[in-house]
């Protein structure tokens, strides 16, 4: 068989070109540049490797260049971790924390018995200790020393003479030796500031603590005016406290120096 003839071009007009294939351009090569040889300038603080005045990095390391001028704004470049934000105030507590810490352990070693005992004294729990027995140089008729003792603060011991009474005690024992820690005082006769002014208040006395030993510790209190008040008096196997007046708050001619409650704290047992 004769194959099918192909369909024949257009007859093309006289002088008529066809479009020609495109082709790719060409690349341009660049003329090589003059060397303009090495940079001058001061050594990079880094490598050492010099540096144009205009850089700000150095072409070698990149490290930066603090002579060159101040950056618009400073902060870690690529690659760099940043810093933790930890100040020096975190330093200075643990060092005197440990100071301290120190310090109680050289005490109680050098310090013997005395500093042991004083820093148990500090952290031992303290509970009540009720008296046994109970003694005033005077009284008032209706207001004896037990009026001191009895767990109530509406009632109250009174001096039984008119003005500071200065000299007077009262005095508690215990029924056995305790290791004394604190003192509570209830000036006047009440703790509500309006009931205690009806009679004159405790403003300085000393306390007189007595141990089995029979050595006495005198110490000086000054108290405000009116109020519950704690005294830290530490003394190891008291056997009495007396409380001594020697000038009070509100005295007059019509008063007389009262004292609602004195109450004991001592070391626990367990």
């Amino acid at each position: 068989p004769v194959p099918e003839a192909s369909p024949a071009a257009p007859p093309q007009a006289p002088g008529t070109v066809l479009p020609g294939r495109p082709e790719a351009a060409r690349p341009q090569v660049r003329t090589p540049h003059a060397d303009v040889g090495p940079e001058q300038g001061p050594p990079c603080p880094g490598c050492g490797t010099p540096n144009a005045p205009r850089r700000y990095f150095c072409r070698s390391c990149t490290s930066l260049l603090k002579d060159r001028g101040e950056l618009p704004a400073e902060g870690p470049y690529a690659g760099q971790r940043p810093r933790l934000g930890r100040g020096r105030s975190r330093w200075i507590v643990r060092v005197a924390v440990a100071a301290g810490v120190a310090a109680l352990v050289v005490g109680g070693i050098f310090g013997g018995p005395p500093a042991a005992r004083a820093v148990q004294d500090h952290f031992a729990k303290r509970v009540p200790v009720h008296p046994t027995t109970w003694k005033a140089s005077h009284s008032d008729a209706k207001q004896g020393p037990d009026r001191a003792f009895d767990g109530y603060s509406n009632t109250w011991w009174g001096t039984g003479y008119s003005g500071s009474a200065a000299g007077q005690w009262l005095e508690a024992g215990f029924g056995q030796p305790t290791d004394l820690l604190a003192v509570l005082i209830t000036p006047g006769t009440s703790p509500r500031a309006a009931q205690a002014a009806a009679q004159a208040r405790p403003q300085e006395f000393d306390l007189i603590v007595t141990d089995s030993a029979g050595k006495a510790y005198t110490s000086h209190h000054r108290i405000n005016d009116g109020g519950v008040q704690r005294l830290d008096v530490r003394v190891r196997d008291a056997t009495t406290v007396r409380l001594v007046l020697r000038a009070a708050y509100g005295a007059t001619g019509n008063k007389e120096v009262a004292i609602a409650e004195l109450e004991f704290f001592g070391r626990s047992a367990t």
